[in-house]
């Protein structure tokens, strides 16, 4: 989760700015953290302390308003029914980190990756996305090879 925050801002100076560099500098005055490092940090303290993901993905929206968010994402907060916009962007694989150390299966992190995906990105492949990232990150961390963690994601997904 450290490692998607920290890329995340060292990153935002290259956010929507159509820049495809592999080396950027590490620190830039306009670096900033957006929408993509706030989402990680509200779906780890709704599994730490157990409170709805939407209620808290609302709150932490309203606190960090300014940080990048996309319009469906600000249409979705105002709604009254909060009911996922079948999304398949990027969204629900950038704040998924959590999930990939919360769970101890790779079976509980595909099925904690789609329901913090289906909040609001419930298209398959969003959803999909989700439990790509949670999975190589699962795997990676329990001592996989970069081997098998390429071969379960290209087979699976």
């Amino acid at each position: 989760m450290l490692g998607a925050i920290a890329g995340n801002i060292i990153g935002s100076v290259c956010e929507h700015r159509n820049i495809k560099k592999t080396q950027v500098p590490l620190f830039h005055p306009l670096r900033r953290f957006t929408d993509d490092t706030v989402q990680p940090v509200a779906l780890a303290e709704s599994i730490l302390d157990g409170v709805s993901y939407p209620r808290l993905l609302i709150c932490y929206y309203h606190v960090y308003l300014y940080t990048g968010y996309g319009e469906m994402f600000h249409k979705w907060v105002q709604s009254e029914s909060n009911r996922p916009y079948n999304s398949f962007e990027n969204g629900s694989a950038m704040r998924v980190s959590p999930v990939s150390y919360a769970y101890h299966s790779l079976e509980e992190v595909l099925t904690q990756a789609q329901r913090s995906a289906a909040v609001t990105h419930d298209h398959p492949e969003g959803i999909k996305g989700a439990q790509a990232v949670a999975a190589a990150i699962f795997l990676a961390r329990t001592g996989q090879s970069k081997e098998r963690v390429e071969d379960y994601i290209t087979t699976t997904f």
